[in-house]
């Protein structure tokens, strides 16, 4: 099929030209400028509305050709999420994307280093974050940037806090975030979770208790009301308590922070 040619592509002659077509691919491949000219213009659905869903029809080499339109795999997801979807189902991201460009350059140190602190383990941080975690690999970072983090283990497991959200209601009651952390970091868990909810902190309580702090968690964590927080880690921990329901929370924490006062008096 000949493709037809425009010094200069109006919309509707891009619409014209597709209409030609039974599918992206095909119109992609047999008539590349006009095609391009739509895409450069955000028209690809517009002039494409009547055309076949062509999914079947791409090959590798067509999946290859197209992520090399682009620069990095964000703008190639961004811009033609059918082939790179196509190539996900496949297998084929490493292939295809394999001459674009890294995006270390984009990261300084000092943003690596505070976007790791939004963690609380390395693997946690590699799996919400990878192009981040990636690039303080690639500078051998890793460990700067992991430093205030939790063991490999987890935490110590021997610290407990209760902090209001402020601002923050649910039916009327305030809410409160109840968590466990080690003693040795003091209010860092705070500050973390205080950042990926968007949030400030009053600290109601922070002790160190004795036995394991997740026993005492989860008998707190049966007071109050869940209000339903998601979509970030220590979402889950949140309780909208009346100012009664506050005080036996935190008479609980006091007591098992009491005696480890007394044992290492």
């Amino acid at each position: 099929m000949k493709t037809k040619t425009h010094t200069r592509w109006t919309d509707e002659a891009l619409i014209e030209d597709a209409a030609r077509f039974s599918s992206r691919t095909e119109w992609q491949r047999e008539s590349g400028a006009a095609y391009r000219a739509a895409w450069r213009r955000n028209l690809l659905d517009v002039c494409c509305a009547g055309m076949r869903q062509g999914y079947t029809s791409w090959t590798d080499d067509m999946l290859i050709a197209d992520a090399a339109r682009f620069e990095t795999r964000g703008e190639w997801k961004r811009e033609s999420s059918s082939a790179y979807t196509i190539a996900l189902r496949r297998n084929l991201l490493d292939v295809c994307c394999a001459g674009m460009r890294q995006v270390y350059a984009s990261w300084t140190d000092e943003m690596l280093i505070a976007d790791a602190s939004r963690f609380e383990t390395r693997s946690e941080w590699q799996r919400e974050s990878k192009p981040a975690y990636q690039a303080a690999q690639h500078r051998n970072l890793l460990d700067v940037c992991c430093a205030g983090m939790e063991r490999a283990g987890g935490t110590d497991n021997d610290a407990i806090y209760i902090w209001r959200a402020i601002g923050e209601t649910f039916n009327g009651m305030s809410i409160y975030k109840i968590g466990l952390t080690s003693a040795r970091l003091g209010t860092q868990r705070i500050e973390q979770v205080c950042r990926r909810g968007d949030m400030q902190a009053e600290i109601i309580i922070l002790a160190q208790v004795t036995g394991l702090a997740s026993q005492l968690e989860a008998q707190l964590l049966t007071i109050g009301t869940n209000p339903g927080f998601s979509s970030f880690n220590g979402s889950s921990e949140f309780r909208a308590m009346t100012d009664e329901q506050l005080a036996q929370a935190v008479r609980l924490v006091s007591e098992a922070a009491q005696e480890t006062l007394k044992e290492t008096a």
